[in-house]
């Protein structure tokens, strides 16, 4: 079955996401002690409520329930908030896409005009291997990285856990283009050529229902509710 997106009309009005069996321990001795060791390929879980209030979004989501757990989604966290948007050298402020898109709609010159364009650029600038936990990010577009952020990789959602050379721009507050090299959790699922992407403004992950039995959809007087759902990362 093939990959589907998220339904862009079911948004969570709260989110949890976090990595599950990120450690890794061989038992407690006799005395209590108890060796752990962290462990990059740890999985992707998530918990999102879902408001269904109108017609248009208890139908998506019957519909997205319906496909169980054998359907993959392509879906992420909402990073609006804290994701590194290119800075209005008028403003001051950032310059999410969703302010883009709405600016755009009243003149498209906004799109295209370098300083009040919404568009990130970020890249892989060293081709990265599986299995590895650091990476070097090329900024051509954006603002300053740090750890805590979120971005996903061809489909895959990775954590800025440090910074592991200082951020071009950083120690006067104005980011600049070049190369910053990062640790991440979990490691790369793939090998990553030179170039390839690195979106933060809209973070996306493989993902799955996590049960069956996830998702029950309970309408009040048979009209609105809200649906909590359980996803796991899907591979």
């Amino acid at each position: 079955m093939a990959d589907r997106p998220w339904n862009p009309i079911l948004v969570p009005s709260a989110e949890q996401w976090g990595l599950k069996n990120a450690t890794r321990t061989g038992g407690q001795s006799f005395s209590g002690h108890e060796q752990l060791t962290r462990s990059p390929a740890a999985r992707w879980a998530a918990s999102l409520t879902i408001p269904c209030g109108t017609r248009e979004t208890v139908l998506a989501m019957r519909a997205a329930l319906a496909l169980g757990r054998s359907q993959v989604w392509i879906v992420g966290p909402v990073e609006v908030s804290r994701a590194p948007w290119f800075v209005d050298p008028m403003t001051g402020g950032g310059i999410s896409y969703g302010m883009g898109a709405v600016a755009s709609a009243y003149d498209p010159a906004f799109e295209t005009n370098p300083d009040t364009a919404s568009a990130l650029d970020f890249q892989i600038a060293v081709p990265a291997p599986i299995n590895t936990a650091t990476l070097t990010i090329q900024r051509n577009r954006g603002g300053l990285l740090q750890p805590g952020m979120m971005c996903s990789i061809a489909g895959r959602l990775h954590l800025i856990t440090s910074l592991l050379t200082g951020d071009p721009g950083a120690d006067v507050g104005d980011a600049k283009p070049g190369q910053i090299d990062i640790e991440v959790r979990p490691w790369t699922r793939a090998d990553y050529p030179a170039a390839t992407p690195v979106e933060f403004g809209r973070p996306v992950c493989r993902m799955r229902l996590a049960s069956d039995d996830t998702g029950a959809l309970h309408l009040q007087l048979s009209r609105a509710g809200s649906v909590s759902l359980d996803l796991i990362e899907a591979f």
